[in-house]
């Protein structure tokens, strides 16, 4: 059983021409509005003609607030709210997770109203094709930390790795991007200011974009990075190195038939074929 209802509403990122006509409408009419700037996003609904109730609900008191506003829901008189972002859509890289999983936990009924997302328009303009795509959010600030999440692109190419950045660790970000792909040619497309004046996706391989914004003079705007990762190609080898390559894993404890299926699979080779060649090794 439902106690009321909690709207996820997507706000502008750039053009206040992007806010929908059914957006406007529920903010107008829930009990109040969870949001992490009160004064940023006062501005936005007053621009509107908005005059719900705003609550605070940001990064460090979230944890502490949810239930609260759950429970101030569920007691208003309409017992609907909403939750709105600075700009973008709820909850992804944002606050709001907590208060959506106290909000299930309640059994309060969850409307998501769909709007503007840097992330899906980044992908939309980047113009690569692959079967999956992943979200990894902002990046970590060390390059281990980074490189530890490339490594997870790379295990699960081929894909579309997309990330946020900001313009003081752009540069970084991307010579360490390059570095790590320093023997691959990936191209990415690094998209800045989504739906405002000075939109921008500048596509390439990783070198020539990073030299593209190194010669910059000022790095503003807010950027979403989309990387083309391709799948690793394997290489081909022969009945001989397939053999070898069992008779190791012989070596480590594995039967014979066993390790010539394994490495059979791995390689896309005929398993009698390198049982054979290894038995005239052994």
């Amino acid at each position: 059983m439902t106690t009321g209802t909690l709207y996820i509403v997507a706000t502008p990122i750039g053009t206040l021409g992007d806010f929908s006509p059914r957006a406007k409408e529920i903010l107008s009419h829930v009990s109040f509005i969870a949001c992490e700037d009160t004064r940023h996003s006062g501005n936005l609904l007053s621009h509107f003609g908005i005059k719900s109730q705003l609550e605070s609900l940001h990064v460090h008191n979230e944890k502490n607030k949810s239930s609260y506003l759950i429970e101030k829901l569920q007691n208003s008189p309409n017992k609907c709210a909403a939750i709105i972002t600075d700009a973008g859509t709820p909850c992804i890289s944002d606050p709001g997770s907590l208060l959506i999983a106290e909000a299930h936990k309640q059994g309060v009924l969850i409307q998501s109203i769909p709007g503007p997302s840097s992330m899906s328009s980044a992908l939309a303009a980047c113009g690569f094709i692959q079967p999956r795509s992943i979200f990894s959010g902002f990046l970590g600030r060390t390059q281990k930390e980074q490189v530890e999440e490339f490594n997870r692109w790379k295990a699960i190419a081929p894909c579309i790795a997309v990330f946020f950045e900001s313009p003081k660790r752009l540069i970084q970000s991307l010579k360490n991007l390059n570095e790590f792909y320093l023997n691959e040619e990936i191209f990415i497309c690094v998209s800045r200011e989504i739906s405002k004046k000075f939109e921008e996706h500048r596509t390439g391989n990783i070198k020539n974009v990073l030299n593209y914004f190194s010669n910059q003079n000022e790095i503003q705007g807010e950027f979403v990075i989309c990387v083309n990762i391709l799948a690793e190609e394997k290489k081909e080898i022969s009945i001989h190195e397939a053999a070898k390559e069992a008779l190791i894993l012989v070596e480590k404890g594995m039967q014979l038939k066993i390790a010539c299926k394994d490495i059979a699979q791995k390689h896309n080779l005929n398993a009698k074929d390198i049982y054979n060649e290894s038995i005239k090794k052994s």
